[in-house]
């Protein structure tokens, strides 16, 4: 048994699991605090995982802290971080086929007919071949029908500044993100935060009916 001593403990936001897998303290989450007892309170069995391939399971930060105070019961607990952790019941992973392939082509292909469909229609209900038009007749004093220099100097300026915007083309690419994987991060961080809620809510829920 341990006595007056102290552990920090933050929850990971979210892990992969195998069905009827235990989880360990461990591997729930990271832990400080002296080193002869860190390995043992790591593994300390938490819970298995349960449910189908491709489910979501939550184990609360309580949880995790009954875990470790039944084993250790003078052991100090303190968490930081999520509320909970999310478990991914995922299986072996498989290798990549013919068919994954087809699959990943096919959606590059319908993601790129789409962006392209997208950006002609923007052009058209603005006019901006209109506006080629008019730019090219007072640079050079000629009217065409089809302005091709300038048409050719703004396709060019347009694909320069989608990959300037995403950070493609900066040196502190490594260093800094882009701004579509922030806006990925704060999805990916609402996504986890809506899960902990509803299985807040339906534990709640189970509990009032007991």
């Amino acid at each position: 048994m341990v006595e007056d001593r102290e552990l920090y403990m933050r929850i990971r936001e979210r892990i992969a699991a195998r069905p009827g897998d235990l989880l360990t303290v461990g591997q729930i989450a990271e832990i400080a605090t002296d080193p002869e007892v860190e390995d043992q309170v790591a593994q300390i069995p938490v819970g298995t995982v349960q449910g189908p391939l491709g489910s979501l399971q939550v184990i609360s930060t309580l949880d995790v802290i009954k875990a470790i105070r039944k084993t250790n019961p003078d052991l100090r607990v303190f968490p930081f971080g999520p509320a909970a952790v999310i478990i991914s019941v995922d299986g072996p992973k498989k290798q990549s086929n013919l068919w994954s392939l087809l699959y990943f082509a096919l959606i590059w292909l319908l993601l790129f007919i789409g962006a392209g469909m997208a950006l002609m229609n923007f052009h058209a209900d603005v006019g901006m071949a209109q506006v080629h038009r008019t730019i090219y007749r007072l640079l050079t004093g000629r009217s065409v029908l089809y302005p091709l220099p300038m048409q050719a100097a703004y396709s060019i300026g347009v694909g320069l500044g989608m990959a300037v915007f995403f950070n493609q083309l900066s040196r502190r690419r490594r260093a800094e993100p882009s701004p579509l994987e922030v806006e990925i991060d704060c999805y990916l961080e609402n996504v986890n935060k809506h899960i902990i809620h509803r299985a807040q809510r339906q534990g709640s829920k189970e509990g009032g009916k007991g």
